[in-house]
């Protein structure tokens, strides 16, 4: 997850990961269905509801281009929103792309949940030709493994 402004030595190591991997990563993508599961299974969420906060996911799809080409022609975002019990952190789910959102005062675990998620979501096709996407996934796997 990305907290910060990219330095140029980020983007460079970024393209360096994507150049070594990008050849063997075959597309992965789970559905948003699936996402929402996997974290209602996993973590303990009560259901959220609450307007401002749809609107803020839906606007995160619609204004960022590779956000918004994951949506079905005439399709619209299918937000479920989440509540951590334990802490004020929040999680959108959009069941129609696979998009999700979290944030939260935690940072810690924001980034941990972020983590998780992306990498259970995989990579589509579109998002193997992104260096940025492919270092991140890359990064969370490593992560990951040790």
């Amino acid at each position: 997850m990305l907290t910060t402004e990219p330095t140029i030595e980020m983007i460079q190591e970024w393209k360096c990961i994507y150049n070594e991997n990008r050849d063997k990563l075959k597309p992965n993508r789970k559905s948003g269905a699936e996402i929402n599961d996997y974290f209602c299974n996993k973590y303990r969420f009560e259901k959220l509801d609450s307007l401002s906060f749809h609107d803020v996911v839906e606007f995160n799809i619609m204004k960022n281009e590779s956000n918004r080409e994951k949506l079905p022609q005439g399709a619209v975002p299918q937000i479920v929103a989440y509540k951590a019990k334990d802490s004020s952190v929040l999680v959108g789910i959009d069941l129609v792309t696979g998009f999700f959102h979290i944030e939260g005062k935690d940072i810690n675990r924001v980034a941990e949940i972020y983590d998780d998620l992306f990498l259970f979501r995989g990579l589509d096709e579109t998002d193997i030709k992104n260096y940025f996407l492919v270092a991140q996934y890359i990064q969370c796997l490593n992560n990951k493994l040790s």
